[in-house]
């Protein structure tokens, strides 16, 4: 590291000095500091020098996060078996529920909704999060950064929201057990409100979520 900081420290001295390297290899790194403050200091375009030596000087450094190629492959098939289970236990309750009739009760009709949920942050975020966490890069352009986001915080709040239902109507269940009936077309209603909240909450990310580029 200490190698690489010195090489980036001189060679992007040139561009701020106007000197050949081999000059300036001549001054230890001290004396190379202090030349530089002062001619930042005396420049007229001392923001743009300085934006161009740190572009270049930042080129030069490692990256700490940076994973090996047997890492990134080590937590990509951890990743992959998560994102199998995950996807596959879920369509699997969604199929169980939707093609048998006896299924269809008003709790499962919520467990439907919450696989949903939980499918939707399975394929639509977490997948290209992994990838982002993975190289350091979003590749998928400002228009999905902020699809994500948006997704990410809908699908959350509907897993909540849908959790606190299910609590609900099992509390009334236990405590007016002769009294409690929720209809299916009641239940329909409940899971549609759930998704106008989480819309609703996860505005914001549809209004500020954006990328930025750090050389």
């Amino acid at each position: 590291m200490d190698n690489l900081f010195s090489y980036g420290l001189y060679n992007c001295s040139t561009i701020i000095l106007r000197r050949n390297i081999t000059i300036l290899l001549m001054l230890n790194r001290s004396e190379l500091l202090n030349i530089l403050e002062n001619a930042l200091d005396s420049s007229t375009e001392q923001e743009v020098l300085r934006d161009a030596f740190l572009d270049c000087f930042l080129n030069y450094q490692e990256r700490p996060f940076d994973l090996s190629w047997w890492q990134k492959l080590f937590w990509s098939l951890i990743f992959a078996a998560m994102l199998l289970v995950a996807t596959g236990g879920n369509v699997i309750v969604i199929w169980i529920v939707l093609a048998h009739q006896r299924m269809r009760t008003v709790t499962n009709y919520f467990l439907v909704n919450l696989s949903v949920a939980d499918l939707m942050m399975s394929l639509l975020n977490c997948v290209f999060n992994f990838i982002f966490l993975l190289n350091s890069d979003w590749p998928f352009g400002v228009a999905y950064c902020t699809i994500n986001n948006f997704v990410a915080h809908v699908t959350v709040s509907s897993s909540v929201l849908t959790l606190v239902t299910i609590s609900f109507d099992r509390y009334m269940a236990i405590m007016r057990p002769l009294k409690h009936h929720m209809s299916r077309k009641k239940t329909i209603m409940i899971v549609f409100l759930i998704w106008v909240i989480s819309s609703t909450l996860a505005v914001p990310c549809l209004l500020y979520s954006t990328t930025e580029s750090r050389r």
